[in-house]
């Protein structure tokens, strides 16, 4: 609860993070704002008390008071025994700004109305939900890049500190699907693949515009490592040539006909990543920011 006690109201225009400014617009009440002395003949502006409940509840999901989060404190060690922070580093690290705020007031105001001065992170003992994320990502790559790439789900840990390599697929698969990453590419869909065409040879079959021999998958893909042949196709010509041509030549394409129904993983669907203020759906699940780090970030 907010330990700010006025009757101020702030505009979105005082906020540099979308977030916040449509977390604003939602609520407001007032035609003026009381900090940057913005006028409209409609509502602008919300109570300060509210948006200061809602940047409060954003920031504990990453820091918390000391003595809250279980920090250990030891006078004789020089008191709080781990990374502490204070209003002013926490604003900055989650990138939370007051472009308007000449004098610091809405700045003070915001801070004063936090119940906490100084903070921690909120789990000081063991990886945030960002960081599970991360070295899950990390280990997931290590894993199917070097030790077992299509038998990864053998890979099982013993703590919970990070996800298995299976359960960061099940995660960004989720994920994807909730977004709407995931499109039907139909049946009948034209696919195209270009190949560099020396002097004097002809290319026209399938065998010959189709996947690579085997002794020619030498060279690590975006998919495939050296030894696996995989067919890398697009779906329009300019592309299939960008992508294979890296200097003037003859290069042929061909031409691929789907004879099925498959569905995509398109990440060019994904949206944009919310900043920890921002307000998503209960079914979102958890930290918006944090739903999307995966499919996202990396």
């Amino acid at each position: 609860m907010s330990m700010y006690h006025g009757t101020d109201f702030v505009c979105a225009d005082c906020f540099n993070d979308d977030g916040m400014k449509a977390f604003i617009a939602d609520r407001v009440t007032s035609k003026k704002c009381d900090f940057c002395g913005a006028r409209k003949r409609k509502a602008i502006a919300a109570p300060l008390d509210e948006v200061i409940d809602h940047i409060s509840g954003s920031i504990r999901h990453y820091y918390d008071d000391p003595s809250n989060a279980g920090l250990a404190y030891e006078s004789r060690e020089g008191g709080w025994q781990g990374t502490t922070y204070t209003t002013d580093e926490v604003f900055e690290a989650l990138d939370l700004d007051f472009p308007n705020d000449k004098d610091d007031r809405l700045r003070d105001a915001v801070a004063s109305g936090l119940e906490s001065d100084l903070w921690s992170d909120a789990e000081p003992y063991r990886l945030n939900r960002y960081e599970r994320f991360r070295y899950s990502w990390e280990h997931f790559c290590e894993v199917t890049k070097h030790k077992l790439r299509y038998f990864f789900a053998q890979d099982k840990r013993d703590d919970d500190e990070i996800y298995d390599p299976s359960e960061v697929l099940e995660l960004i698969f989720s994920h994807a699907e909730r977004v709407g990453a995931f499109t039907l590419l139909p049946c009948g869909s034209l696919l195209y693949r270009a190949r560099y065409q020396p002097n004097g040879e002809a290319f026209a079959s399938a065998g010959q515009l189709g996947p690579p021999p085997v002794e020619s998958a030498i060279q690590t893909n975006r998919m495939s490592p050296p030894g696996i042949v995989m067919t890398y196709l697009a779906d329009d010509v300019v592309t299939a040539l960008a992508e294979t041509a890296s200097q003037p030549g003859s290069f042929a394409v061909g031409t691929f006909i789907t004879e099925r129904d498959a569905l995509i993983l398109d990440l060019t669907r994904l949206p944009p990543v919310p900043s920890i203020f921002t307000e998503l759906p209960d079914p979102m699940g958890g930290r918006p920011k944090a739903s999307l780090d995966l499919s996202s970030r990396y």
